[in-house]
């Protein structure tokens, strides 16, 4: 299990924020070149720490999302997504309602709005060397699920939220003229997730939370932007998220068409 404090995931997320918060600050001294749009889709795996839980586990999360990206020029980029995400929290205890719950239940379903920036610093021949940041946040939608085995009726209700911040340095190479860019990030993830869980059974009712504040992880992937043709474009990426104990995972997948 991952140790973490509370001061650094907040100090993480407010300088991801300030580089976030850069591309609509330039967008106003800089023009808008390239507009593309597209889908893409995202896949992550974290082993945590919940509070008050002694083993780890662990948070999968899938989205599919509509994307569209602004070109400011100099090769400053932002985009903003909104879509669909399925998460899945297994494996957990709630021990604290009346009749105490295990949930293993199938993925959660949620919205999810999403922000990107890729900030170039300086190229060095054909190399740049940059920096990209990312917000997403996902809002779940509540689940009910019948308690049975009792003589009386009974429900229990879950809904899951959570958001994840990355942001670190960015190395890319030009190949081609453009044709085919892959590209090496190392970023540092902050990760924030809140399971609830309303239990109704006959006259009795319970609320229990599980929280994870801020889980901190590092991760390294590696990527690429393919062009299809003038106007296509495939972008992919893949990493890992190292833990004591072991290695997650996270992967990306897109078809992007600029105007």
């Amino acid at each position: 299990m991952r140790k973490r404090t509370g001061g650094d995931g907040r100090l993480m997320a407010l300088g991801i924020a300030l580089v976030l918060a850069a591309a609509p600050m330039s967008a106003a001294e800089t023009k808008l070149r390239i507009l593309s749009a597209g889908v893409d889709f995202d896949y992550f795996s974290r082993t945590v720490g919940w509070e008050g839980e002694a083993e780890a586990s662990r948070v999968q999360a899938s989205l599919i999302s509509a994307r569209a990206e602004f070109g400011l020029g100099k090769g400053l980029t932002f985009s903003l997504a909104v879509g669909l995400s399925l998460s899945e929290l297994k494996g957990l205890i709630f021990d604290s309602l009346p009749i105490s719950l295990e949930f293993d239940a199938s993925a959660l379903k949620g919205f999810a709005l999403g922000a990107e920036v890729v900030a170039p610093f300086m190229k060095l021949g054909d190399f740049e060397i940059g920096a990209a940041g990312r917000f997403v946040y996902s809002h779940g939608q509540a689940r009910t699920w019948p308690i049975e085995d009792f003589a009386v009726e009974g429900m229990a209700t879950g809904r899951a939220n959570w958001m994840e911040a990355s942001g670190g340095p960015r190395l890319a190479y030009n190949i081609s003229g453009g044709f085919f860019v892959p590209y090496i990030e190392v970023a540092a993830r902050w990760l924030k997730v809140d399971f609830r869980m309303d239990e109704i059974l006959d006259d009795l009712e319970g609320t229990e939370t599980k929280r994870i504040k801020g889980d901190v992880s590092f991760s390294v992937s590696i990527g690429g932007d393919i062009k299809v043709s003038d106007r296509l474009t495939v972008r992919a990426k893949a990493g890992i998220l190292p833990y004591s104990g072991g290695v997650d995972g996270m992967a990306s997948v897109g078809l992007f068409y600029t105007f």
